[in-house]
């Protein structure tokens, strides 16, 4: 009998063994296809077929009645078809219907099992309805990734469906568990949405977890260092609950961006994830489509830290706190900023991007330098005036 129990259990423990390394090895295949795509120069055409349901609703009278919920389609991309994915629209203000340019969400292994796209489980057609230009979300995810700070990459589209061209979009990755094990190594922990101005205080929705802190504990943690009155023990509180480094970098590409509708300015536009091993929080920002301003005026704002998030003011009230936001502002300035650097990344996307936009919007892309302008005259002049304030910053 004991000799049958060890054979068991050797069976089941070569089991484990074999799904733990094919995990692995399918988690490193995926990451090397979303970075393969992410890189590639070319604008990809994907094409959707919505596929009628079992009852035999149309797809677009199902879209239109639950748009959050997901139907069937074909995606097909570079003769690559990807039959039976889950697809439904997307979007808050920028919330298009079926029948116009609407933004959509794809879940790949809806009604599939371990199916991906270009190494993503999941990622987001959007309308960019808000952003004329097409590259701020961009632009915004490259300054963020380069400071250290875990975001959604992007890459451009054109998209039909049914046979019907709806333009040009921007791709974004989605917060499936192959960006989660790409940035933290592990996928197990707390997923929060922020939702739509829901501060960390608010409940927000925990999206996915496994084997990790129950009862939003992780998150009362982080109000509870919040309340801290002295302010050299509530740094050291948040400095063990939070990648500290992480987050002070975030509040900085966000204050030199001006990104109005984020966490640190609004609450707004973010996720959470909690590392089970690590016990630490990072903030993710999310949604750049409104960054750099409408004028010549923003780009002298001032670059102080941005405390209308809870935590972000929590932290920034320390004397700690913003000594290390001005210096990380400093190192990113100085290593980041550089206008002639982003000038030539600008005209890569923007002739990459006109061209595209012309096929499917000649009047869109008739004007489409105007409409970078401001991102060009953002660049130009914002490393400097950074520079003019950090010399009076306290």
């Amino acid at each position: 009998m004991k000799m049958l129990h060890r054979k068991l259990c050797r069976i089941v423990c070569s089991i484990l063994v074999a799904s733990s390394l094919t995990s692995i090895s399918f988690a490193g295949k995926a990451d090397e296809a979303s970075a393969a795509f992410f890189k590639d120069e070319k604008i990809p055409h994907l094409e959707i077929t919505l596929e009628a349901p079992a009852d035999g609703v149309s797809p677009f009278a199902a879209l239109s009645k639950s748009p959050r919920k997901y139907v069937k389609a074909t995606l097909t991309e570079g003769g690559k078809v990807y039959p039976d994915v889950g697809v439904h629209l997307r979007g808050g203000a920028s919330f298009r219907k079926i029948d116009a340019k609407a933004g959509l969400t794809f879940n790949m292994s809806k009604f599939a099992p371990e199916k991906t796209f270009h190494g993503m489980d999941k990622f987001h057609l959007c309308n960019s309805v808000q952003d004329s230009s097409y590259l701020c979300e961009l632009l915004g995810s490259e300054l963020f990734l380069a400071a250290g700070v875990p975001v959604a990459r992007i890459h451009h589209v054109t998209v039909s469906i049914n046979g019907q061209m709806r333009g040009l979009y921007y791709l974004k990755e989605g917060y499936d568990k192959y960006f989660l094990k790409r940035h933290f190594k592990n996928a197990d922990g707390n997923f929060y949405d922020g939702g739509f101005l829901h501060d960390v205080n608010m409940g927000l929705t925990l999206v996915r977890t496994k084997a990790d802190v129950k009862n939003w504990n992780d998150l009362r943690a982080l109000n509870a260092a919040a309340r801290e009155k002295d302010l050299e023990q509530r740094f050291l509180k948040f400095e063990k609950l939070l990648d500290m480094d992480a987050f002070i970098s975030a509040a900085v590409v966000s204050a030199i961006i001006w990104d109005w509708d984020g966490y640190m300015f609004n609450a707004n536009n973010y996720r959470l994830y909690h590392h089970p091993e690590l016990d630490k929080v990072t903030f993710i920002p999310s949604g750049f489509d409104q960054i750099f301003g409408n004028s010549g005026n923003l780009l002298n704002r001032t670059i102080g830290p941005p405390t209308h998030g809870l935590v972000a003011r929590a932290v920034f009230q320390t004397p700690e706190g913003r000594a290390r936001y001005f210096k990380r502002m400093a190192e990113i300035n100085k290593t980041m900023m550089a206008p002639e650097k982003w000038n030539k990344r600008i005209d890569e996307l923007a002739a990459r991007i006109e061209q595209e936009l012309t096929k499917v919007d000649p009047k869109a892309g008739a004007d489409y330098a105007g409409q970078i302008k401001r991102i060009r005259e953002f660049f130009a002049d914002r490393q400097k005036g950074i520079e003019q304030q950090l010399e009076t910053a306290k």
